[in-house]
């Protein structure tokens, strides 16, 4: 990602979290909203992943190299802070698509969201959890998922599905679209066709 790039990225998540009317979102800073606080993590989060690109793979001068190490370790630290206070945890080697709109915390993301998928809290996409295998979620755009739904392993979520409140998904919806609920998750109106696993026993 150039800078310019993440300048318009930035610009753009600050407009989705902030609004666009100073007023509003200098009342958000002084207060410590919630949306504002989760927006600055989200910030950090793409500072960090820029500069730790800039220093691995983008500065051929060993000054800009270490400039990019310094930081990231300063937005990293302001990373940790705001996660804290927010309750959003975001892993640094999750992919994260523009414009996550994350409205409560208890979030803990490791793995791949797609464009504008909407996150309500108390979600967890991630491994299994063990010894971090077992792959991780990769989650289309415009995915809407439901308060304390949760997305564990090696599984694909289509474009513009929408997962219900409280549902766990343990394996991969392909069809775009598709409405899912249930512990374990399925279809809200019958098996979809590119459900993927086996039948639960």
């Amino acid at each position: 990602m150039t800078k310019e790039q993440l300048e318009r990225l930035l610009a753009e998540e600050k407009k989705l979290y902030l609004g666009t009317r100073k007023n509003e979102a200098a009342a958000m800073r002084r207060t410590a909203h919630k949306r504002y606080v989760i927006w600055k993590y989200l910030y950090c989060f793409r500072m960090c992943r820029y500069y730790r690109s800039l220093r691995e793979n983008g500065a051929a001068d060993p000054l800009k190299r270490r400039l990019a190490k310094y930081a990231f370790r300063y937005y990293n630290k302001k990373r940790n802070r705001y996660g804290e206070r927010a309750g959003v945890e975001i892993g640094l080697n999750s992919e994260l698509g523009a414009c996550p709109d994350i409205w409560h915390g208890g979030v803990i993301v490791n793995g791949t969201l797609g464009e504008r998928c909407v996150l309500h809290g108390n979600n967890v996409i991630g491994n299994k959890g063990k010894n971090g295998g077992g792959g991780t979620p990769v989650v289309g755009s415009g995915v809407d998922i439901g308060a304390g739904a949760i997305l564990i392993g090696d599984v694909r979520i289509a474009d513009g599905c929408v997962i219900g409140a409280g549902a766990v998904v343990t394996r991969s919806f392909e069809t775009p679209g598709a409405v899912l609920a249930g512990v374990p998750a399925r279809p809200l109106y019958g098996r979809t066709e590119h459900e993927q696993g086996g039948q639960d026993g």
